[in-house]
């Protein structure tokens, strides 16, 4: 694996910096979403819309009917879950403050589906702007609603 992915090792290494992702979950979400996402995906948005980590439009005559998230892609969507159940338990990220702020109120599936979207808007970020993850960053352009 090492061998394949040497063109991207910058871009491992970016994503390997976020807590809760190791190696293994950096190769899976590069080889789901590319090195290059920006080249893609106009926006953070269009990607979590992608990825299934967006409610689903499901409203008529004003009624909502469904809050649901979308099917999106389950390959991106397992492995973001998986390491936002990890950078929850890790007491020095961003995502564990908003996580236990917010659980009580959402319920814990859907702050970590929340976890998961911030992460993967966080990765998108990352991978435009070549900067490795940092604390107080992260803090700074979290986004506030997941």
């Amino acid at each position: 694996m090492r061998q394949l992915t040497e063109p991207d090792r910058a871009q491992i290494m970016l994503l390997d910096s976020i807590p809760g992702i190791d190696l293994n979950a950096a190769y899976s979400i590069l080889a789901e979403i590319g090195s290059k996402p920006h080249e893609s995906f106009a926006n953070a948005n269009r990607l979590c819309s992608w990825a299934g980590l967006v409610p689903r439009n499901d409203e008529s005559a004003g009624k909502i009917k469904s809050r649901k998230i979308l099917h999106g892609n389950p390959y991106v969507k397992s492995i973001l879950c998986q390491t936002a159940w990890s950078a929850v338990y890790a007491r020095n990220s961003v995502f564990h403050d908003w996580f236990w702020r917010h659980q009580a109120k959402l319920g814990r599936k859907k702050a970590i589906i929340a976890v998961a979207r911030k992460m993967l808007t966080l990765i998108y970020s990352m991978l435009q702007s070549g900067q490795m993850y940092d604390y107080a960053t992260a803090v700074a352009n979290a986004p506030s609603a997941g």
